[in-house]
C-alpha cells in the first residue's frame, strides 16, 4: 500500500515538473541562496559593510522569488527569465561580484533556461466518429 502511494506520488511529481521550467527555476533559487548566504551576518555589521552586503540580500531574495514564480506560474517564463538575467548582471556590479560570480552564472543560466522553455503539447487523440458520419462515408455521399 505504501509502495503504491509512493509510486503515485512520484508520478504526479514527474508530471508537475514536466509542465513547467523546473531547471531554470531551480537554478534561479540556488543563485539567490548563494548570493544571500555569502553575506550572512548581523544587521549592524551588514550596515557597516556597505551597499555590497545589503544589495546581495536584495538581489538574492529577488532571484529566489523569481525562481518560485517561474515554478508556480509557468506562463510567465519569458518575463521571469529575462528579469533573472538583468538581476544577475546587476548583482555582478553591485553585490560582491554577484555571489563571487557563482551566483551570477547560476542566475544567467537559470534565466536562459526559463526564457527559452516551451511547453510540451499533448498528443492529439483521434475522436471517434459518430453514426451519421459512418453512414455518409459508407454510402459515398
Amino acid at each position: 500500500m505504501l509502495l503504491r502511494s509512493l509510486r503515485s506520488l512520484g508520478r504526479s511529481w514527474r508530471t508537475w515538473r514536466k509542465k513547467r521550467p523546473f531547471a531554470g527555476g531551480l537554478l534561479m533559487i540556488l543563485s539567490g541562496i548563494v548570493m544571500a548566504s555569502l553575506v550572512a551576518m548581523p544587521v549592524e555589521l551588514m550596515l557597516h559593510t556597505g551597499i555590497g552586503a545589503v544589495s546581495s540580500l536584495m538581489f538574492g531574495g529577488m532571484l529566489a522569488v523569481l525562481g518560485l514564480v517561474t515554478w508556480f506560474t509557468p506562463n510567465q517564463h519569458v518575463i521571469t527569465g529575462s528579469l533573472a538575467g538583468f538581476l544577475a548582471l546587476g548583482a555582478l556590479v553591485l553585490s560582491n561580484l554577484g555571489g563571487l560570480v557563482v551566483g551570477t552564472l547560476l542566475a544567467l543560466v537559470g534565466g536562459g533556461l526559463a526564457f527559452s522553455w516551451r511547453p510540451v503539447a499533448k498528443p492529439v487523440k483521434e475522436k471517434r466518429r459518430g453514426r451519421r458520419r459512418r453512414r455518409a462515408e459508407s454510402t459515398g455521399a
